[in-house]
């Protein structure tokens, strides 16, 4: 079941997370705070750092890091709700007695789902039959969203009124505490309410009974964040929800298998050009629950993400997932620059279906992005490969299959079967994999990562600071992708006039990347006295960085404009490279 934030901020609150995880493994005093071997990676010196204050802990050698559920999650191996049950009953906080079967029978239960269809409606109407919806319409048109596809999936429209929505629904006699209940409107520290969705095309959410149990929303523009999406709710727990599997389901099964997109208009887009046997795993990566979900239909599955960094790592995660769960998975890799949205759009279907013929098995595609990212000619680049390859192939449960992974591994790589045999007897029952010492994982690929990370850190130490730093900057101004959504999480919640601590920023993530991102922000500035100075250098190197990676770019454009011959382009990057020199060096200056 979900479990409100007021619920979790109570255990967190009653939880001591040095005596929590110091009953799983000695802890000894260093400062304010306490320090380990860490229980998630072998080591001989303390990295694992607990710190009470903030109620975080973080790794500093294998990454891990969260709040006190995160680690009785890792450390138990078990989901989120066993978790917050166990600490709950440490801490003598009581829970709320439904299950989710018995509460979606009582009477409460079918008032969200009430007014969740109601909220549908009013969005719906608002989009077809206002004035202000028009240029929502003008915008799906654009998008190629047929006005079929609009009424099937009851798109709709928030009007750019704070309390348009709200005002509506009680006049037609529905509570407040119900629709602040439902995630439909939020509550201000001064009193009052106001709506969550604003100016906003809104996507509602059905489970595969066909009821409306949440909203995604996005903006008619570039601007960040691009998609809000309702909070988890009694009846809406995010990573058990597929989009469009209650409009693909049938397909789904007859053509036993499912293609695996990201986000609204990546499954409206195919699914309205006749590919039907497809679901959206809501713009973030797959989870356990929706591997399970799909499995009860079919043991197929096919994952289309985009053809970024960020959607590779994305669709390496979801392997696994499938693969644990016992489905045959396949990916297939869309050309770059290409979402299956606007690969549709401009291919046409049969493109599409060609590129999910041609999918790679999970072998084929993770070992080649791997081989592609070391020079597995050399023992230690080998040692990097079977740490992240072995974890996947020790999931198989068929152990004909296992074998022949095996065997093709030692091929590629050159080495041993036997010897590959005894490294996957290594593998943890969390799938982690410790191969060598020189294997070490890569941190902050992103050359600004920590300037970034410490601002986080400081933002939530000072939420006076959080002002400071959007004066200088604005989320798109951070280059790390995982960063810049913390980021927006904390612009949104100081918006809303929220402050948030690590340990409560950490409840409204989802991810254990982003979990560690902030349990490492937070620990990066334990030892900073002058905040000030730090979060003028930090924005400083940032902005630098930035400017530094526009030059590269234009510089690239300029080549490839120059071998193709186009004097007009060269000419208009180059000024546009000049202006950039100019305010670099009188950013420089300052």
């Amino acid at each position: 079941m979900a479990f409100s934030e007021q619920i979790l901020e109570e255990i967190q609150s009653k939880s001591d997370i040095a005596e929590v995880i110091g009953s799983y493994i000695p802890l000894k005093r260093a400062g304010r705070n306490f320090k380990a071997n860490c229980p998630f990676h072998k080591e001989k010196t303390p990295s694992f750092m607990v710190s009470p204050s903030k109620q975080i802990f973080h790794c500093f050698g294998c990454g891990a890091g969260g709040n006190i559920f995160h680690f009785v999650m890792k450390f138990e191996g078990i989901e989120f709700p066993d978790a917050v049950r166990a600490l709950a009953e440490k801490a003598g906080v009581e829970l709320p007695r439904f299950t989710r079967s018995e509460f979606e029978q009582s009477a409460y239960a079918v008032q969200i789902y009430k007014i969740n269809e109601f909220a549908a409606s009013y969005y719906h109407s608002t989009l077809l039959k206002t004035e202000a919806g028009k240029r929502a319409a003008e915008y799906l048109e654009k998008r190629g969203v047929s006005e079929e596809t609009i009424t099937q999936a009851k798109l709709g429209f928030a009007a750019d009124a704070w309390d348009g929505f709200i005002n509506f629904a009680k006049s037609k006699g529905f509570e407040t505490a119900l629709l602040e209940r439902s995630g439909l409107v939020i509550s201000r520290e001064e009193g009052g309410h106001y709506d969550r969705f604003r100016n906003k095309i809104i996507f509602p959410i059905f489970d595969i009974k066909n009821r409306v149990v949440a909203f995604g929303a996005r903006v008619l523009d570039d601007s960040l964040p691009k998609y809000i999406n309702s909070p988890e709710t009694e009846v809406y727990v995010k990573s058990r929800h597929l989009y469009g599997l209650n409009f693909s389901l049938q397909a789904v099964k007859e053509r036993d298998f499912c293609v695996i997109v990201e986000g609204y208009l990546d499954f409206l887009i195919p699914y309205q050009n006749g590919i039907k046997n497809i679901a959206a795993s809501l713009g973030t990566s797959l989870t356990e629950s929706q591997a399970r979900l799909i499995k009860r239909y079919t043991r197929n599955a096919v994952i289309l993400y985009d053809g970024d960094s960020a959607g590779e790592a994305a669709s390496l995660r979801g392997l696994d997932l499938f693969v644990q769960e016992g489905v045959n998975v396949k990916v297939a890799v869309l050309p770059k620059g290409y979402d299956p949205d606007s690969f549709v759009r401009s291919e046409g279907t049969a493109a599409f279906n060609s590129l999910i013929d041609s999918a790679a098995d999970l072998f084929e595609y993770k070992l080649g992005i791997l081989t592609s990212r070391y020079d597995a000619r050399n023992a230690a680049a080998k040692s990097r490969v079977c740490a992240e390859m072995l974890p996947t192939i020790a999931r198989v449960n068929n152990a004909v299959l296992k074998f022949e992974y095996i065997k093709r591994l030692a091929e590629r790589l050159q080495v041993r079967e036997e010897d590959l045999l005894t490294e996957l007897k290594k593998v943890k029952p969390d799938y982690t994999y410790e191969p060598s010492a020189d294997a070490v994982a890569a941190t902050d690929v992103c050359p600004g990562a920590k300037a970034e990370k410490i601002l986080i850190g400081l933002m939530l130490d000072d939420a006076e600071l959080i002002a400071e730093v959007q004066k200088h900057l604005k989320a798109e101004d951070f280059a790390d992708e995982k960063t810049r959504k913390v980021i927006c999480e904390i612009f949104k919640s100081y918006a809303a006039g929220k402050a948030l601590s690590a340990a409560g920023l950490i409840n409204c993530l989802e991810g254990d990347n982003l979990c560690s991102i902030v349990s490492e922000a937070a620990s990066l500035t334990e030892i900073i006295t002058d905040r000030q100075k730090n979060l003028i250098d930090c924005v400083k190197n940032i902005k630098e960085q930035n400017n530094k990676n526009k030059l590269t770019e234009l510089r690239n454009l300029i080549n490839v404009a120059q071998v193709m011959g186009d004097g007009k382009k060269v000419e208009q990057l180059l000024a546009e490279l000049s202006g950039l020199l100019r305010s670099s060096k009188e950013f420089a200056r300052r």
